[in-house]
């Protein structure tokens, strides 16, 4: 995302009664751009916080000699699944790509088998109730493929915001010093241009694999832990400067 702003000088006014007087001769007595010593800076900002997003990604998949029966044990998973998801306060469920394929080996000259599968992703906004779905979802024979925390789309654009505003502060700072040390003092910034960098990717977190035990007690949900994100931004600048 890149934004450029021309920021145009005005002249400080006295009192209202000059306002027009001053403005002429600040339009007669403006100096060309080339006059000025011209200082190109770039500033940076960044912003730290939480991640309020976890989402865990889920393939149901069948393998069998019949297209058919794979497909309904596919979707017999996935159906159970989206069930158990409703029931789960605060569980957003997405179902996503299915997909049917024929397996067969070179050397094989018996008759294919065939492979069904489906990915669904559940998210929430803290694990509390989506690690013990996800345990459920673990027990029914569905794939956990990954547990991620991340940024929600609203939380990334307010920080996307600050971050820049911090660069802006970062070039005004580096501006104002370095023109004090060349004995010269900030006129205008020319041209302004801000920039963010890609949103931080999802914290992947491996799902804890459950050990068999002879006793009959469930095994444990996976654990996930929430870690800080950072956000960063960009800002170019030509400053005008002059004694």
């Amino acid at each position: 995302m890149s934004r450029i702003f021309s920021l145009r000088h005005a002249a400080p006014i006295a009192c209202a009664m000059a306002v027009f007087s001053i403005g002429a001769a600040h339009a007669q007595n403006a100096k060309p751009e080339d006059t000025y010593t011209k200082l190109d800076l770039t500033g940076t900002g960044s912003i730290k916080a939480a991640p309020d997003q976890l989402t865990a990604s889920f393939r149901a998949q069948s393998r069998d000699n019949s297209a058919a029966t794979a497909q309904q044990a596919v979707n017999k998973q996935v159906q159970k699944a989206a069930e158990l998801a409703q029931k789960a306060d605060g569980v957003t469920a997405a179902i996503l790509h299915y997909s049917v394929s024929e397996i067969r080996g070179e050397k094989d000259k018996s008759a294919p088998s065939w492979a069904a599968s489906q990915t669904m992703t559940f998210t929430a906004a803290d694990g509390k109730t989506l690690l013990p779905l996800t345990g459920q979802l673990q027990a029914n024979g569905l794939l956990l493929e990954g547990l991620e925390w991340s940024l929600s789309p609203e939380k990334q654009k307010t920080l996307q915001l600050e971050a820049e505003k911090a660069a802006v502060a970062d070039l005004k700072k580096q501006a104002e010093t370095l023109a004090t040390s060349l004995g010269l003092h900030v006129v205008r910034f020319a041209t302004v241009s801000v920039s963010g960098t890609p949103f931080p990717r999802p914290v992947f977190m491996s799902a804890m694999i459950a050990r068999a035990e002879v006793a009959p007690a469930p095994p444990p949900p996976p654990s996930s832990t929430m870690e800080t994100q950072t956000v960063r931004a960009s800002a170019n600048a030509t400053v005008l400067l002059a004694p």
